[in-house]
């Protein structure tokens, strides 16, 4: 009998593993496609990738600038796919040689969930005191059948002439953000009345200004069915949904939106059974965030208390965006007497030299005790930044004692010197 048997190789499945090795315990990690889950193979790595491409395009585009005297001669995009491939397959690669190093059991193949400490796969039945459920999620259906979902897109070998996207969640934005910079005509089309719904007014807004400078063409409050679509490739990003293949749905308990319901510790009604990640109900749908769930899920198996952390959004655009902790809208929800400051980019150094897109730094803390609630960065380098701010909330640091932390400069991060400057002047 294993210790823990994992179901699902993504993220959240192979963090579980390596952190249940840490503590010394058995691990069979089952995976029916491609360990590296929808992450890896497609999702955050080829479209970060292609967002890195589009940043360097842009760049040459616009070097007369900088005095220099490039030209771009297009993008033979057949081969910025191939490199995708390439770097997605080395990276699985070193992923499942780093598992068999660990000395994790790897099972290829579609798991089934008998009962509470029985798994099937391959016609062969495994046995584990603890069962870590870490499925992930896929695309929700299509609304037309001649329109892709976001697996096809990456896997194009050329860039289509037009693009409409349907839906205005990060994940649309990412790819507004993207194709248009490659050169490719963008229209969005969103049921609501703003691209970003569940983000603070203020990021949305911002977002559309940059995404309509770069000809982007928003709709709102569309009706899909009057689309017209003859002369376009059609991206349907509505969303994704709970992978439940495999579950026995009796041994886990399903919420009303598909996902798993877990309580605060991942656990199901089975007691031995758990689910972290994208599978579960109200679930971030983060990679990071699955990541830390499932370590959280080992440490308890291992005896070990565990404490939740402040999430960590970004939306990977030009310029970037990262938030964590609470909005101003969700402080004044929670009846908190807050304070907050934004710091423009207009005046910071790097930002001038490096784009000629602006962006802010705002920070939100307790007006009696201080403590940073939150924060949200639109900015380059925001989700590199966005960490001692999540670190502050985690710990219950102040904005006196973080605006004692001395920043280079010239550099984007002083701009939260400045922030928290200002918040100490109220």
């Amino acid at each position: 009998m294993y210790k823990i048997a994992i179901i699902g190789g993504g993220p959240a499945g192979y963090s579980a593993a390596f952190e249940a090795v840490r503590y010394g315990f058995s691990v069979l990690l089952f995976e029916m496609d491609e360990l590296g889950g929808t992450c890896l193979n497609r999702g955050c790595v080829p479209t970060k990738y292609l967002s890195h491409v589009a940043e360097l395009y842009s760049n040459i585009n616009e070097s007369k600038r900088y005095g220099i005297g490039v030209e771009p001669t297009g993008l033979d995009y057949e081969k910025t796919v191939a490199e995708s491939e390439n770097i997605v397959s080395k990276l699985r690669e070193d992923l499942t040689n780093n598992l068999l190093q660990s000395e994790i059991t790897i099972v290829k193949g579609k798991a089934k969930l008998l009962d509470e400490t029985h798994i099937s796969c391959n016609g062969e039945v495994f046995e584990a005191e603890h069962i870590i459920i870490a499925t992930g999620s896929k695309n929700t259906d299509k609304p037309f059948a001649d329109c892709i979902n976001t697996d096809e897109l990456l896997s194009l070998k050329h860039l289509p002439d037009k693009l409409i996207i349907l839906g205005g969640g990060v994940s649309a934005v990412e790819f507004a953000d993207i194709f248009s910079r490659l050169g490719v005509r963008i229209d969005i089309y969103i049921r609501g009345k703003r691209i970003l719904r569940k983000w603070s007014k203020e990021i949305a807004t911002s977002i559309s200004s940059v995404l309509k400078k770069n000809g982007v063409k928003i709709y709102t409050e569309a009706d899909f069915a009057d689309i017209d679509k003859s002369s376009a490739t059609v991206l349907s990003v509505l969303g994704r949904k709970p992978n439940l293949e495999g579950i026995d749905e009796g041994l886990v308990g399903i919420a009303d939106n598909g996902g798993i319901v877990v309580d605060e510790y991942y656990r199901t009604k089975t007691k031995n059974i758990f689910a972290v990640g994208d599978v579960t109900e109200n679930s971030a749908q983060l990679a990071h965030v699955a990541m830390e769930e499932a370590k959280q899920v080992v440490r308890l198996i291992a005896g070990e208390t565990t404490k939740k952390s402040a999430v960590v959004q970004c939306i990977y655009t030009m310029p970037e965006v990262a938030v964590v902790g609470l909005s101003e809208s969700e402080a004044k929800e929670a009846g908190i007497d807050y304070i907050s400051a934004k710091q423009t980019m207009y005046f910071n150094a790097r930002t001038v030299i490096g784009s000629t897109d602006r962006g802010f730094i705002k920070i939100i803390a307790d007006k009696n005790t201080e403590k940073i609630l939150g924060a949200e960065f639109m900015c380059e380098r925001a989700s590199d930044m966005v960490g001692e701010l999540a670190l502050a909330i985690n710990n219950g640091i102040t904005v006196s004692e973080l605006e004692g932390s001395t920043r280079a400069h010239p550099t984007f991060y002083e701009a939260v010197t400045e922030a928290l400057a200002k918040l100490i002047r109220n």
